[in-house]
């Protein structure tokens, strides 16, 4: 019957406080209502996690090199390193170096040299030379481990005196050789003068990838050029690296 006020009365509840029919039968079966309260939010987080994913560009080029600091070349982030199980000496033109971590990081690191020390014994990657003689006289150090930015390959910093370089640790999954260029990129770096003490310079920066593109040039893997060879391609093709480069942090040469 219609209520006082003329319209229909609402339908009984049930003692779990959903609304019945006449009949006592629910106006909504109740999976039906438990499962829309468990997706509703499932969906709203599913629409906000894809809303990201289209908003965001894979970072490029040189957002994968990060500008560091006065003592660091490139910002990695945190990084976790695994246990070191002893310090190994490194290879070749690199003996100086010391190798650690576990079994795999000091593998790693001694394919990613010796096949680095190749690449320098054709004399045309000065900057990386030098690099390396003032790498041997800083008690080098190599370690590879896990970035928090994962699209940075390597990293060089200055910690108590001696000067580190870390790889990531894609280089326990993949060919070490692969890191050859990176590691003369780094190398090319140490080298520079005002470093460490200074920012990175985008000059320095652009002559590093130069010499890193040359030592892509010779290697030969079955898979191709590694990403971070046709990252220094790509940058170097720009119509302005130097300037590309200062606009993300890296510091003007030219200004002190």
């Amino acid at each position: 019957m219609p209520g006082s006020d003329g319209r229909p009365p609402l339908p009984p509840l049930r003692d779990d406080g959903m609304p019945t029919l006449a009949t006592g039968e629910p106006v909504l079966a109740r999976w039906f209502v438990i499962t829309m309260l468990v997706l509703v939010p499932v969906a709203i987080a599913l629409s906000v996690f894809a809303w990201q994913l289209t908003d965001r560009d894979p970072p490029g080029p040189v957002e994968r090199r990060p500008v560091g600091t006065a003592t660091v070349t490139h910002d990695r982030g945190d990084a976790l390193f695994p246990a070191t199980e002893g310090n190994v000496p490194g290879p070749s033109c690199a003996e100086g170096v010391l190798l650690t971590g576990d079994a795999s990081a000091v593998s790693a690191g001694r394919r990613a040299l010796s096949a680095t020390c190749q690449l320098l014994g054709a004399g045309d990657l000065p900057l990386a030379q030098a690099g390396l003689e003032a790498w041997l006289a800083s008690d080098p150090m190599v370690r590879v481990g896990t970035f928090e930015a994962s699209g940075v390959d390597a990293s060089a910093r200055l910690e108590d005196g001696r000067i580190v370089l870390e790889l990531n640790a894609r280089y326990l999954f993949e060919d070490a050789t692969r890191a050859a260029p990176v590691v003369v990129h780094q190398l090319g770096l140490i080298g520079q003068p005002d470093w460490p003490g200074a920012v990175i310079s985008a000059q320095a920066e652009v002559a590093s990838l130069a010499e890193q593109l040359r030592a892509c040039g010779r290697l030969s893997l079955p898979d191709g050029l590694p990403r971070p060879c046709r990252d220094a391609a790509e940058l170097l093709d720009a119509d302005d690296p130097v300037a590309d480069l200062i606009a993300v942090g890296f510091r003007d040469a030219t200004r002190g």
